[in-house]
């Protein structure tokens, strides 16, 4: 009886481990890129739920990453609050790459003039 009770204990504090490191993954993701604003893990979790033509595995896991991303959210308020002012005069990666193609575009362009 007490190897039954152990194994159980031992099932479910794998299992509760697991979800706690699979949970909060949007906040996670949003987070290590670029700035993206306030609640962005929460922002993205709602997107993918709201969104029709998400599939039908990855709608459960937001909906169970959502709570979780809005407690990682809030307990990162204060750094997207600091970022927010260091990132507003940053280009975002998108704009860095468009700008380095026109000067690529540009060089080719004046090269094949000469």
């Amino acid at each position: 009886m007490k190897r039954l009770i152990l194994v159980i204990c031992s099932i479910s504090l794998n299992m509760i481990g697991c979800l706690l490191l699979l949970c909060g993954c949007s906040s996670i993701m949003t987070h290590v890129g670029p700035h993206q604003g306030y609640y962005s893990g929460t922002k993205a979790d709602t997107r993918i739920l709201k969104d029709n033509d998400t599939g039908w595995v990855i709608k459960p896991l937001a909906m169970i990453d959502l709570p979780f991303s809005v407690l990682i959210d809030t307990v990162l308020l204060p750094y997207d609050y600091f970022q927010a002012d260091n990132m507003a005069s940053q280009p975002s990666p998108k704009e860095r790459v468009q700008d380095w193609e026109n000067h690529q575009t540009t060089n080719t362009n004046q090269t094949t003039s000469k």
